[in-house]
């Protein structure tokens, strides 16, 4: 065989590896939240904390999140993928086993800052790998593919923890997290490095990078909008577990149900917007997300003062909905700002995210449940603050030039 063909099908065989991989990597995000979420109630039993620990247990791992994928961010820009990817993966096995043995809930909450700064590494390095490796329309159908592994981990993710909780308990949930980690350190071992030496940017380089973005008024609204969009996905997955399990006397499995039904209207939305955005505009797109939002909260409020669980869930997966229609737009519209920057651009965005989801998660987690009004209120204070952010990413583009131009001075 010729020897240009073979290194030629040899590239395509690892350009389709990647292509696998970095999805799989990126999965790892989509159910870091998700699959413990129907555990939460009986892990406050156990260890005899209250609905609000537990509930601030997803906070802390969304701060380490952010925290992480700074400081793996500047790790792969410096030093390469590789160095990035393979203390990341092995601090999530460690962290899902400190979280698996743990004896009390200080144990428990170590365990689960470990795997939240782990995943940092995960997110950052499968999106870099794609750009270093995949190229032309392939590129884009490997995105593609990157954007569902992280949607259909807080679908599916809710539903498996659900029957894993009720059928081997909680502990169980975080073995699987070790074993899905593993067997991705074991894959990742395959990858080559792909930063050439060049291409690597000192501290200082990176650093500046970073004041440039967030020096951009349009990039702090955009990252205020995604943040908000974030956390009303995660409301339900916060306090939903209590609400089906400790008031509607449900079982975990039931709870599954209920997010697995929420996290379909989010990829509906996602799918439709895919199809409209070629005769539709992004700012169209993003309205009509908002306006079904609000759809959302109305349908919350036709019981008020009770807790029906009909209508409260109509009202999630309505809010859902809404979000999967703006929220790949807004992204879309952040990652134009900077388009030499790229990689900075989407760790200080995925940063922002996870510091509002976080804060929000926090004070989510000291509402009353007792009635739809309380559950809705979260909902209607977040799309506020969204609809403010969304309205400073879509200002004039006269003014959205001038910005641009006094940020890059």
């Amino acid at each position: 065989m010729n020897p240009a063909s073979t290194q030629q099908q040899q590239a395509r065989s690892y350009e389709n590896f990647v292509i696998v991989i970095a999805p799989l990597l990126n999965s790892v995000s989509g159910i870091a939240i998700d699959l413990y979420a129907p555990s939460m109630p009986s892990i406050g039993r156990e260890f005899g904390v209250s609905a609000i620990v537990m509930q601030g247990s997803i906070s802390i791992t969304l701060i380490a999140y952010a925290l992480g994928q700074l400081f793996f961010g500047l790790i792969a820009d410096g030093r390469g993928r590789l160095p990035a990817i393979l203390p990341g993966l092995a601090l999530f096995i460690a962290g899902s086993l400190v979280a698996m043995l743990a004896g009390d809930i200080t144990q428990l909450l170590i365990g689960r800052a470990m795997q939240g700064f782990a995943i940092g590494a995960c997110q950052v390095v499968a999106r870099a790998l794609l750009v270093d490796n995949i190229h032309g329309e392939r590129f884009y159908v490997a995105v593609v593919y990157l954007s569902l592994a992280w949607g259909l981990g807080p679908v599916l993710a809710p539903f498996i923890g659900g029957l894993i909780e009720q059928y081997a308990g909680w502990r169980w949930n975080f073995a699987l997290y070790a074993g899905y980690s593993a067997l991705l350190l074991a894959l990742s071992f395959r990858l080559q490095e792909s930063l050439a030496p060049s291409r690597r940017k000192t501290l200082r380089q990176s650093l500046g990078g970073y004041v440039l973005i967030l020096g951009n008024p349009r990039f702090l609204s955009a990252t205020l909008a995604l943040g908000c969009s974030l956390s009303v996905f995660l409301i339900w997955n916060i306090i939903g577990p209590f609400v089906i399990q400790d008031r509607l006397k449900q079982s975990p499995s039931y709870f599954g149900t209920t997010a697995l039904l929420a996290g379909i209207c989010y990829l509906a939305g996602t799918l439709l917007n895919r199809t409209l955005i070629r005769t539709v505009s992004g700012r169209t797109l993003m309205l009509a997300g908002l306006a079904a939002c609000v759809l959302g909260i109305f349908a919350m409020l036709c019981t008020p003062g009770s807790l029906v669980l009909p209508s409260l869930l109509a009202g999630v997966m309505l809010t859902n909905f809404g979000q999967g229609l703006l929220f790949s737009n807004v992204v879309a519209l952040t990652m134009t700002l900077y388009p030499d920057r790229a990689g900075a651009t989407a760790s200080l965005l995925g940063c922002g995210m996870m510091i509002c989801a976080g804060a929000s998660s926090a004070l989510v987690g000291h509402l009353p449940v007792g009635t739809n009004l309380s559950v809705s209120l979260p909902f209607a204070a977040l799309l506020v603050l969204q609809s403010l952010g969304i309205w400073g990413a879509l200002r004039s583009t006269a003014l959205r030039k001038a910005v641009d131009h006094e940020c890059q001075v």
